[in-house]
C-alpha cells in the first residue's frame, strides 16, 4: 500500500461571512470574517463577494475547526484564486499563496508557499456595463517535507497580491465559481 492511499485530500473554499465571526488566537484572527469552509453555506446567508487586493495587502482565510488530534500535510497542494478589475482597468503583477498554521497564542508558522508567481496582467474595465475582467490563477505547491499540526493549531492560507488599487480578490459564497479553492493532502 502506497503513501498516497493514506492521504486524505480535503477541499476548502474561501468565503467572507458578514454575520458570523471566528476568534482564534489574536491578531488577524480575532473577530475574523474570512473563512475556509469545506462546503459552501446557504446562498441566503449574507456574505461579501470581494476584498481589495492592492499591493502589499494580504488576505487570511482560516479553517477554524479541528481536523484530528495530530495530522500532517504532505503531497501536492493545489487550487486557484480569482482576481478582477473593479471600477477601472487594473494591473496584477504577482501573487503568492501560503499555507500556514496558527497556534492558540496567536503566533503562526508558514508551512508551504508558491513563492512569488509573476504574471504582469492587465484586467480591463468596461464602464458601459460596469464589469471587469476576471482572471483565475492556478497554483501547485509540492509539500515534500511533511509538516505536523496538532489539535491546538489551525490551518489557514495567506493570499498576497501585488496589484493596483482597482484589483479585487473574489471570494463569493457560490459553488458555481469557486473563487478561492484549495485542496490540501493530509495524513491523519
Amino acid at each position: 500500500m502506497g503513501l498516497d492511499s493514506l492521504r486524505n485530500y480535503r477541499l476548502f473554499y474561501g468565503i467572507y461571512t458578514n454575520d458570523w465571526t471566528e476568534d482564534f488566537g489574536s491578531g488577524y484572527f480575532s473577530d475574523n470574517h474570512y473563512l475556509l469552509v469545506d462546503e459552501y453555506i446557504s446562498d441566503g446567508c449574507t456574505t461579501t463577494e470581494t476584498s481589495g487586493c492592492s499591493s502589499g495587502v494580504t488576505n487570511y482565510f482560516l479553517y477554524p475547526h479541528h481536523i484530528d488530534k495530530k495530522y500532517f500535510i504532505e503531497g501536492v497542494i493545489k487550487g486557484h484564486i480569482t482576481i478582477a478589475a473593479s471600477g477601472a482597468t487594473s494591473t496584477v503583477t504577482s501573487y503568492r499563496v501560503i499555507v500556514c498554521k496558527i497556534h492558540t497564542d496567536g503566533t503562526d508558522t508558514e508551512l508551504f508557499s508558491t513563492g512569488d508567481i509573476v504574471v504582469n496582467d492587465t484586467l480591463n474595465w468596461d464602464s458601459t456595463y460596469s464589469i471587469g475582467d476576471e482572471r483565475v490563477y492556478p497554483f501547485w505547491i509540492d509539500a515534500w517535507q511533511n509538516k505536523e499540526l496538532t489539535k491546538n493549531e489551525r490551518i489557514f492560507i495567506k493570499i498576497h497580491l501585488e496589484a493596483d488599487s482597482n484589483a479585487v480578490l473574489y471570494h463569493s459564497n457560490d459553488s458555481t465559481w469557486e473563487d478561492i479553492k484549495i485542496e490540501i493532502p493530509l495524513i491523519l
